[in-house]
């Protein structure tokens, strides 16, 4: 019999700890000693101990098989950069940029607040997967949209919110037919969860001395 990570569940390991976010019920969960040491263990293919291991698939967050599954968590691209530090944000380049962010911002929040977060993220990969046959864009071209974006954004009259921010830039780029990754990161001492969109190691709406201080956990 062997362990794996249950449906829907990503994990990191930040300091003594182990993080779960479990998207199908939009949770963070943290396991402190032995519990996180067999998290550890799971991750790098160890022996761990089965108790602890037990009462993780008791929790929902890995479980039992006979046949494991490929693993689906993908590995972060360490940020080198960010577009936000670069970039100089001046008028918001007309109402048609005004516009569009407004009406996607809108959407993501509406969303946020009357769909599931894995029906959300769902959404998001079936967007990329539409476009994967697309000849590959440069990572120029998404800058320049991002900073576009960007300077829209900052002449609405909303608070900044991470994750509806992060979904309407994704709108706005997926608009010119351009991908980027979705990533959620966390961090420990005050307990701290975020998200930003990151193409390689660029980092496309936030600072990058603010996205470093959060481990990734999952990148869409």
């Amino acid at each position: 019999m062997l362990y794996q990570l249950a449906p829907r569940v990503s994990v990191c390991i930040v300091s003594d700890q182990a993080i779960f976010l479990d998207v199908a019920r939009d949770r963070y969960f943290a396991v402190a000693g032995g519990a996180a040491e067999a998290v550890r263990a799971l991750l790098e293919q160890r022996a761990a101990r089965k108790e602890e291991l037990d009462r993780l698939v008791a929790a929902g967050l890995i479980e039992t098989t006979e046949t494991p599954r490929p693993p689906s968590q993908r590995r972060a691209i360490a940020p080198v950069c960010s577009v936000v530090e670069q970039q100089h944000l001046g008028p918001a380049g007309g109402i048609g940029p005004l516009i569009e962010v407004a009406t996607s911002l809108a959407k993501a929040r509406r969303d946020l607040s009357g769909k599931p977060l894995a029906s959300i993220l769902d959404g998001v990969e079936r967007q990329k997967k539409s476009m994967l046959t697309l000849p590959e864009e440069s990572c120029v071209s998404r800058a320049a949209a991002a900073t576009a974006h960007n300077a829209a954004r900052r002449h609405l009259p909303f608070k900044p919110n991470c994750l509806p921010d992060s979904l309407a830039l994704l709108a706005f780029l997926s608009h010119r037919r351009l991908t980027a990754d979705l990533v959620f990161g966390v961090k420990l001492y005050p307990f701290s969860a975020h998200c930003w969109v990151q193409v390689e190691g660029v980092v496309l709406n936030d600072a990058l001395d603010h996205v470093t201080l959060h481990t990734p956990i999952l990148i869409v």
